[in-house]
């Protein structure tokens, strides 16, 4: 058995042997060029006994791999979950369990939110891993021997980086929270495709002010955009840019579209835009949608800043990343309503931590 998996049997060895170890390191190699969603090329999978790479070309069955992945009794080592965990979803068919981010995990152990694998690997347990292979097509075959390397050191070295990273949570009084926050990878929803009645939500609108109407017709061209890129296996933006679309909602009609289509299937977008902004347009204002994006007394604001300042000061002492803890939305809601039993404020560690202290100090009545 190679370092490359082509076959149904040698995948069922690896996750066998991630059953026998209760561990499975794993990561995903794609393309992402012209289709809605990635398309992968290669799955990395690592024991403590060996790495391998999965050729997903190959036609072999994922099913041993999707069974792991549901497997409470494995622990599965991924940097940076969600995306890997998402194709993988779409790949196997199987929702993930028992996940353990590296990335979170070191948000809870004296390193910043967000930092990457190399620099993690580097700081935390002295491994320097090379950069040489960033612009392959991993859907090209044959892979080099150098590429397939490359792609598996993204997994040699998970299992001893997770146990550090558990052992500095321990020393920091933070792995409970750690645990809790680690069961939303548990959560099927996480996984799924983008309902395309909320992407208008998404939608970056820049200086240009909508209002009922404005957002009416946003929603439905989003919408639209959304279930076209879905049913065309298309990137979202080939059918039209956000600034397009925000333009068609400012303006109540569709005018330069941004896009990559051609021809007839061209022709078919811009004659469904145009029904979509007539259908919001002829909306009776009750049944538009408001504004997603609260407004707040200069109060609540002022509140917020300085609450924002205060958890940064105590998340230093927790030796916890503050924007693990809450972002600056999150911050200013909850202090304009301490109330709202909602919030990630006001519920698990995050209550008992930061919230109750927050409300007390912060909270505009």
């Amino acid at each position: 058995m190679g370092d490359l998996i082509r076959t149904t049997a040698e995948l069922e060895s690896v996750c066998a042997q991630a059953r026998t170890e209760g561990l499975l390191s794993v990561d995903t190699e794609f393309v992402w060029r012209r289709t809605y969603r990635p398309q992968l090329g290669i799955v990395q999978l690592g024991t403590r006994e060996k790495c391998q790479a999965v050729d997903v070309t190959s036609g072999l069955s994922p099913a041993s791999l999707g069974d792991v992945l549901a497997d409470s009794s494995v622990v599965k080592i991924l940097h940076d979950a969600r995306q890997d965990l998402t194709h993988l979803r779409h790949y196997t068919g199987r929702t993930p369990a028992n996940v353990f981010d590296t990335q979170l995990a070191a948000a809870f152990a004296g390193f910043p939110a967000g930092i990457g694998l190399q620099k993690l690997l580097l700081e935390a347990i002295d491994v320097g891993l090379p950069k040489t292979e960033t612009c392959t097509d991993w859907l090209q075959r044959p892979l080099s021997p150098a590429q397939v390397q490359y792609a598996l050191d993204d997994v040699r070295y998970l299992p001893a980086l997770r146990d550090e990273l558990l052992a500095r949570c321990e020393s920091f009084g933070t792995r409970a929270w750690l645990e809790e926050d680690l069961l939303t990878y548990d959560d099927a929803s996480l996984y799924d495709d983008y309902d395309p009645e909320q992407v208008w939500k998404r939608v970056k609108t820049g200086r240009v002010r909508l209002e009922g109407v404005g957002f009416a017709v946003l929603r439905a061209v989003a919408a639209l955009r959304e279930e076209m890129a879905q049913g065309w296996n298309l990137p979202r933006n080939w059918l039209g840019d956000d600034e397009s679309l925000v333009a068609m909602a400012s303006l109540g009609r569709v005018g330069r579209l941004v896009h990559r289509l051609k021809g007839g299937q061209a022709d078919v977008a811009r004659a469904k835009y145009a029904k979509a902004v007539a259908g919001a347009l002829a909306l009776p204002e009750e049944e538009r949608p408001e504004n997603p994006r609260r407004r707040y007394i200069p109060e609540v604001l002022d509140a917020a800043d300085k609450a924002l300042d205060w958890l940064r000061g105590r998340a230093e002492e927790l030796h916890v990343d503050a924007t693990v803890i809450a972002n600056r939305a999150t911050v200013t809601a909850f202090v304009d309503d301490v109330e709202d039993e909602t919030s990630p404020l006001a519920s698990g560690w995050r209550a008992d931590a930061v919230g109750r202290d927050m409300a007390s100090l912060f909270g505009v009545d």
